[in-house]
């Protein structure tokens, strides 16, 4: 699909699409045609990128240490492939982090056997 546009419709929108947050056009433009057809909140700016949910303090501090934790993991797995072995025990913790880390964020967390 395409769309034609003249310059001046083109500024106004790539100033639109700036003060989304969004970079990409096209996810822009289908972003706003979704919120009109689905009727966006008073005071929303039309196109606007949604992220989750800003955390309690407190959780983001459990995040950011999960963060931290799974940094730590990945160091062990940069080392346990160096001798082309990666113990089942560094490949389960470093799953569990990262569904602890998205059951905070309210994701749903991912299955073993989900496609990585």
């Amino acid at each position: 699909m395409s769309v034609r546009v003249s310059d001046a419709e083109r500024e106004r929108w790539e100033a639109a699409r700036a003060e989304s947050g969004r970079r990409e056009m096209g996810a822009w433009v289908r972003a706003v045609v979704e919120d009109v057809l689905a009727g966006r909140a008073e005071g929303e700016t039309p196109g606007e990128e949604k992220g989750p949910t800003p955390l309690p303090p407190i959780n983001q501090d459990t995040y950011d240490e999960l963060c931290r934790i799974g940094a730590n993991l990945n160091q062990l797995v940069r080392y346990t492939h160096q001798d082309g072995v990666l113990h089942p025990a560094v490949e389960a913790a470093l799953f569990e982090v990262g569904n602890a880390a998205l059951a905070l964020r309210g994701i749903e967390p991912m299955r073993s056997t989900d496609p990585e």
